[in-house]
């Protein structure tokens, strides 16, 4: 069952667009951008995230990357 986000698509579609953009006009590479998008969620997770509940949080994170990856190359 699809998880329903309290976000819509277009909020979501906006920032990811703003995100790629910015990575764009710096014309970041793949090893570059990955470096920066995973700095920035590092950041997000220990500023926002209690420590009590990181762990979990990263976990969910890395699954919904794993099956959004798997999803679009399948």
């Amino acid at each position: 069952m699809p998880i329903v986000s309290k976000y819509s698509t277009a909020q979501i579609e906006k920032l990811v667009n703003q995100l790629l953009d910015v990575l764009h006009s710096e014309n970041a590479t793949t090893e570059l951008s990955l470096m920066c998008l995973g700095n920035a969620i590092s950041h997000v997770v220990n500023s926002s995230v209690p420590a009590a509940q990181r762990d979990a949080v990263v976990s969910h994170f890395n699954q919904a990357l794993a099956d959004a990856v798997n999803h679009k190359a399948g």
